[in-house]
Protein backbone atom coordinates (compact mmCIF):
# COMPACT_ATOMS: atom_id res chain seq x y z
CA UNK A 1 0.00 0.00 0.00
CA UNK A 2 1.26 3.74 -0.76
CA UNK A 3 0.91 6.18 1.64
CA UNK A 4 -1.18 8.36 -1.23
CA UNK A 5 -3.71 5.63 -1.44
CA UNK A 6 -3.85 5.38 2.72
CA UNK A 7 -4.70 8.78 2.54
CA UNK A 8 -7.13 8.88 -0.04
CA UNK A 9 -9.07 6.22 1.57
CA UNK A 10 -9.24 9.03 4.62
CA UNK A 11 -10.47 11.23 2.72
CA UNK A 12 -7.52 13.57 1.91
CA UNK A 13 -5.94 14.49 -1.14
CA UNK A 14 -2.28 13.69 -1.18
CA UNK A 15 -1.39 15.77 -4.15
CA UNK A 16 -2.25 18.98 -0.93
CA UNK A 17 -0.01 17.51 1.67
CA UNK A 18 3.89 17.23 2.02
CA UNK A 19 5.32 14.74 3.15
CA UNK A 20 8.73 15.50 5.29
CA UNK A 21 11.47 13.24 6.96
CA UNK A 22 12.70 14.96 9.87
CA UNK A 23 16.04 14.48 11.01
CA UNK A 24 18.76 15.77 13.23
CA UNK A 25 21.73 18.02 11.51
CA UNK A 26 24.59 16.52 12.12
CA UNK A 27 26.06 20.12 12.99
CA UNK A 28 23.07 20.26 15.35
CA UNK A 29 23.69 17.03 17.35
CA UNK A 30 25.61 17.62 20.83
CA UNK A 31 26.15 15.96 24.09
CA UNK A 32 22.28 14.30 25.34
CA UNK A 33 20.79 15.31 21.25
CA UNK A 34 22.67 12.98 18.97
CA UNK A 35 19.47 12.07 16.90
CA UNK A 36 15.93 13.31 16.21
CA UNK A 37 14.98 10.15 18.40
CA UNK A 38 16.39 12.35 21.13
CA UNK A 39 14.26 15.23 20.39
CA UNK A 40 11.61 13.05 20.06
CA UNK A 41 12.04 11.60 23.80
CA UNK A 42 11.32 15.07 25.01
CA UNK A 43 9.00 15.61 22.18
CA UNK A 44 10.84 18.45 20.75
CA UNK A 45 11.40 16.67 17.04
CA UNK A 46 8.15 18.89 15.83
CA UNK A 47 9.71 21.87 17.38
CA UNK A 48 12.93 21.72 15.79
CA UNK A 49 11.25 20.83 12.24
CA UNK A 50 9.56 24.36 12.75
CA UNK A 51 13.27 25.94 12.46
CA UNK A 52 14.42 25.66 8.38
CA UNK A 53 16.68 27.18 6.18
CA UNK A 54 14.49 29.16 3.82
CA UNK A 55 10.33 28.52 3.04
CA UNK A 56 11.15 25.13 2.67
CA UNK A 57 7.23 24.71 2.98
CA UNK A 58 6.71 28.12 1.23
CA UNK A 59 4.25 30.33 2.87
CA UNK A 60 1.71 27.88 3.74
CA UNK A 61 1.67 24.05 3.65
CA UNK A 62 -0.31 21.12 5.26
CA UNK A 63 2.78 18.50 6.36
CA UNK A 64 3.01 14.95 6.97
CA UNK A 65 5.61 15.10 9.30
CA UNK A 66 7.60 12.15 9.83
CA UNK A 67 10.73 11.21 12.27
CA UNK A 68 13.47 9.47 10.38
CA UNK A 69 14.12 5.72 11.48
CA UNK A 70 17.28 3.76 10.73
CA UNK A 71 16.59 2.28 7.22
CA UNK A 72 15.48 4.84 5.79
CA UNK A 73 12.01 4.26 7.27
CA UNK A 74 10.04 7.39 8.59
CA UNK A 75 7.44 7.37 11.36
CA UNK A 76 4.26 9.93 11.53
CA UNK A 77 4.76 12.45 14.10
CA UNK A 78 2.18 15.06 13.08
CA UNK A 79 -0.12 16.33 10.29
CA UNK A 80 -0.19 19.69 10.55
CA UNK A 81 -0.50 23.57 9.02
CA UNK A 82 3.14 24.92 8.39
CA UNK A 83 2.50 28.97 8.06
CA UNK A 84 5.58 30.65 7.70
CA UNK A 85 6.43 34.23 9.95
CA UNK A 86 8.46 36.77 8.71
CA UNK A 87 12.25 36.19 7.88
CA UNK A 88 14.11 35.86 11.16
CA UNK A 89 11.26 36.22 13.32
CA UNK A 90 11.38 33.07 15.72
CA UNK A 91 7.98 32.12 17.85
CA UNK A 92 7.92 32.77 21.53
CA UNK A 93 7.33 28.74 22.21
CA UNK A 94 10.80 28.22 20.41
CA UNK A 95 12.85 31.17 22.16
CA UNK A 96 11.33 30.37 25.75
CA UNK A 97 12.01 27.12 25.75
CA UNK A 98 15.07 26.47 27.63
CA UNK A 99 15.22 22.86 26.55
CA UNK A 100 15.55 23.72 22.55
CA UNK A 101 17.95 27.10 23.22
CA UNK A 102 20.65 25.01 21.85
CA UNK A 103 19.61 24.51 18.65
CA UNK A 104 17.77 27.68 17.97
CA UNK A 105 21.10 29.53 18.53
CA UNK A 106 23.22 26.52 16.86
CA UNK A 107 20.22 26.88 13.62
CA UNK A 108 20.37 30.54 13.82
CA UNK A 109 24.21 30.63 13.56
CA UNK A 110 24.40 28.19 10.66
CA UNK A 111 21.16 29.45 8.54
CA UNK A 112 21.20 31.76 5.67
CA UNK A 113 18.02 32.49 5.91
CA UNK A 114 16.43 31.66 9.15
CA UNK A 115 12.32 30.80 8.61
CA UNK A 116 10.20 29.89 11.30
CA UNK A 117 6.77 28.34 11.03
CA UNK A 118 4.01 28.39 13.54
CA UNK A 119 1.72 25.09 13.21
CA UNK A 120 -1.56 23.90 13.58
CA UNK A 121 -2.41 20.37 13.79
CA UNK A 122 -4.81 18.82 11.04
CA UNK A 123 -7.20 16.57 11.91
CA UNK A 124 -8.18 13.29 10.34
CA UNK A 125 -4.90 11.31 11.23
CA UNK A 126 -3.97 11.81 15.36
CA UNK A 127 -4.79 7.70 15.65
CA UNK A 128 -1.80 7.20 13.29
CA UNK A 129 0.99 9.24 14.82
CA UNK A 130 3.92 6.86 16.34
CA UNK A 131 2.18 3.91 13.99
CA UNK A 132 2.30 4.80 10.74
CA UNK A 133 5.77 3.97 9.29
CA UNK A 134 6.71 4.79 5.43
CA UNK A 135 9.71 3.61 3.98
CA UNK A 136 11.37 6.48 2.54
CA UNK A 137 12.82 6.26 -0.94
CA UNK A 138 16.72 6.86 -1.41
CA UNK A 139 18.72 9.50 -1.83
CA UNK A 140 17.42 10.37 1.74
CA UNK A 141 18.43 13.59 1.64
CA UNK A 142 15.53 14.09 0.03
CA UNK A 143 13.67 15.25 3.20
CA UNK A 144 10.36 16.91 1.38
CA UNK A 145 8.24 15.00 -1.37
CA UNK A 146 4.88 15.40 -2.27
CA UNK A 147 2.35 12.88 -0.14
CA UNK A 148 1.33 11.38 -3.49
CA UNK A 149 4.58 10.03 -4.62
CA UNK A 150 4.23 6.07 -5.25
CA UNK A 151 7.78 5.57 -3.71
CA UNK A 152 6.51 5.74 -0.17
CA UNK A 153 5.34 3.05 0.78
CA UNK A 154 3.28 2.34 3.91
CA UNK A 155 5.37 -0.46 5.93
CA UNK A 156 3.24 -0.35 9.19
CA UNK A 157 0.22 1.47 10.92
Amino acid sequence: MTLASLLRARGLDPAAIIAHRNTLDPRDAGEGCRSIADLAATGHDLVYERMQNGRVFGAEARVLSFRGEAGGRARLAGFRRLVARRPGIAPGDIVYDYDVAHLLHDFISRAKHPIFYDAFDIEGLGDLVGKLMVQWPVPLMRRRLRADDARLEVVAF
